[in-house]
């Protein structure tokens, strides 16, 4: 997604076989559908009008960007703006898909307010899948369905344009960024030849939100009250071998720092806080949301539930997790969320709390990656830091 080219396609020119786009959509493609523009490379040199190129076949300007690995067809102002891949990464069942839903939601509302920001979906499958997922999660208040495999086919990103305020030396402006949310089906994790699909949108994220279902933890499923909330889900593939194949994959696409560790940045998120709330201290600051005084990243804030989130990990599997990550890679920090605030009916497991979603700390390790890129003014305090 960090190189594009561009495709042509309309008139004279005739449609050509685009076998790498069919691979990555998957085998579901039909003959007929993998008859495409050709695609071309043009670098940063555009024709007239500044967005647009001449076909080398045909002549004629076509304003079609893709990009060069898949040849995925990209919103017209994708290149127009800084870019940033986040992957999403998970088992099955973590809540990946109810997690983005909430996270674009709260962006483009309180976390955004807080920001003096604007979130947008670019491209009009991104448009039409944010509609969806918002309408089945908040108006019809059901738990979205699994990500696909990619035996199904390539789950495509979402795509969305991030506005903030930034000020310069001829005054205040606006700093647009491309989010590009990249979302693995859990099943395509616990199989290393799926991961290799995916390897190319890993390598080329600026951060991973590793998210680890406590209740795929032993101990926090022997701990917790019987009888109450939703029936536990299955057992799927543990976090720790999830970093491991993760960790393995990038090494081997140069991603591999000075000391032998990844250098791609980690936000380790503990998700569903809601359903170990008993199992939390009283004045745990998982159970309240962040503070975004002044629009500004709230460091110490972070580090207190960094710290807490280790300490519970640390009581939950004896300190694995943490262990393996540590060995792989150079930079982490724990989170902790609930997208939905509260469980699940216990006699309607996919429904949304009738109250609907009201997540705590969602926004933590989006707006964590954001402002190490430096996007973000960030609220230090001395001492400490992880």
């Amino acid at each position: 997604m960090t190189r594009t080219g561009v495709r042509g396609g309309r008139q004279p020119c005739s449609p050509q076989r685009d076998d790498t786009w069919a691979e990555f959509k998957g085998s579901a493609v039909a003959p007929q559908a993998r008859m495409r523009g050709p695609v071309f490379d043009v670098g940063r040199r555009l024709g007239l009008g500044g967005n647009r190129a001449g076909c080398p076949h045909c002549g004629v300007l076509t304003p079609v960007r893709v990009c060069t690995s898949c040849h995925s067809d990209l919103p017209s102002d994708y290149c127009d703006q800084d870019s940033r891949i986040i992957a999403l990464v998970g088992a099955k069942a973590t809540g990946k898909s109810t997690y983005v839903t909430v996270l674009v939601n709260e962006l483009r509302h309180r976390v955004g307010s807080a920001y003096r920001g604007a979130l947008a979906a670019m491209g009009s499958d991104t448009q039409r899948r944010d509609k969806e997922m918002a309408a089945e999660l908040y108006d019809r208040l059901h738990l979205p369905g699994t990500t696909p495999p990619a035996a199904l086919g390539f789950n495509e990103p979402l795509l969305y344009r991030l506005s903030l305020p930034s000020a310069g030396r001829f005054g205040d402006g606006t700093r647009h960024t491309a989010l590009v949310f990249f979302d693995a089906a859990g099943e395509d994790l616990g199989d290393a030849e799926a991961v290799d699909r995916y390897t190319d949108y890993l390598a080329a994220a600026d951060g991973i939100i590793l998210l680890v279902d406590p209740l795929q933890l032993p101990s926090v499923r022997e701990e917790l009250p019987t009888g109450e909330g939703p029936p536990l889900p299955r057992v799927e593939t543990s976090p720790q071998q999830i970093a491991a194949d993760i960790a393995g994959q990038l090494r081997g696409h140069g991603r591999r720092g000075a000391r032998g560790k990844v250098s791609t940045p980690v936000a380790v998120t503990l998700t569903k806080t809601d359903m170990v709330r008993p199992l939390l201290p009283h004045q745990s600051p998982l159970l309240r949301n962040a503070r975004h005084d002044g629009g500004t990243f709230d460091d110490a804030g972070r580090i207190a539930v960094h710290e807490e989130v280790r300490s519970l990990l640390e009581g939950w599997d004896g300190g694995e997790l943490h262990r393996r990550l540590d060995r792989d890679f150079a930079d982490i920090s724990f989170f902790g969320l609930s997208a939905l605030g509260s469980s699940p009916p216990a006699t309607a497991p996919a429904d949304v709390p009738k109250s609907g979603p009201q997540p705590v700390r969602v926004e933590d390790p989006l707006l964590w990656l954001l402002a190490r890129r430096g996007l973000l003014p960030v609220r230090k305090t001395k001492g400490g830091g992880s």
